[in-house]
């Protein structure tokens, strides 16, 4: 084909496909000016509540909660838990600000004081509903809930969250500490095999680890348990 002619096909193609489109556009304009108009009432509306409602909401929020951990500071659990009339307790601040970064912190508060205050189902409650920001914050989630169905007896879900607490720490530091937990508990639970399984997982991912340096003599103990000689 020559160039004058793929150029007019060319041009003839563009000029169809164009006209293609505004006949489309001319045909359906109602319904996509509608769509647009919504789409731009969504980002406006999104924009609206996130300064005109949430901004406040998180500032009162953090206001608020600097009284209560104040109360927690000094192991006054049920102060800190419930206020003392002027200043508000971390339950109403989870409930009335649930959807700030106070609020969401609230519950982890809350989770810990009724750890301390040995009401487990209480504790329990709040630290699920509690949503960690950084890995190191989901660890000590999983482990204070790993504790806290330690102390129900419930053996099997304390294990399950003391590894849950190893995977999500994701450091040195924290992981192999809440791995050790998992382990020593499967060991008490005679799971010696389980127990071998996390000590081994901790001398082959952080052996320099306090409980990685450490780690060689709870080897041991699992193997000859289990009459494993290498």
């Amino acid at each position: 084909m020559s160039e004058v002619n793929k150029s007019a096909t060319d041009t003839t193609l563009d000029k169809g496909t164009y006209e293609h489109v505004e006949n489309f556009f001319l045909k359906n304009r109602n319904n996509i000016l509608i769509a647009l108009g919504v789409i731009v009432l969504a980002i406006g509306g999104y924009f609206a509540y996130k300064q005109l409602y949430m901004s406040p909401r998180v500032a009162t929020a953090q206001n608020n909660i600097a009284g209560a951990q104040n109360y927690f500071a000094k192991d006054s659990f049920d102060l800190a838990l419930n206020g003392d009339g002027a200043v508000m307790g971390f339950l109403a601040i989870a409930e009335n600000y649930g959807n700030t970064p106070s609020g969401n912190m609230a519950h982890y508060y809350a989770g810990v004081c009724y750890m301390r205050k040995a009401e487990l189902d209480n504790a329990i409650k709040h630290l699920e509903d509690f949503n960690p920001t950084t890995n190191e914050i989901a660890g000590e989630k999983y482990v204070l809930l790993g504790h806290a169905y330690a102390d129900k007896k419930d053996y099997k879900k304390a294990i399950d969250m003391y590894k849950k607490a190893g995977d999500e720490a994701e450091n040195n530091l924290q992981s192999p500490a809440f791995y050790k937990f998992a382990g020593d508990l499967m060991s008490e639970q005679n799971d010696l095999k389980g127990a071998l399984e996390m000590y081994r997982k901790i001398k082959q991912l952080y052996p320099l680890s306090q409980e990685g340096q450490n780690i060689d003599l709870d080897i041991t103990y699992a193997e000859n348990k289990l009459g494993i000689k290498e």
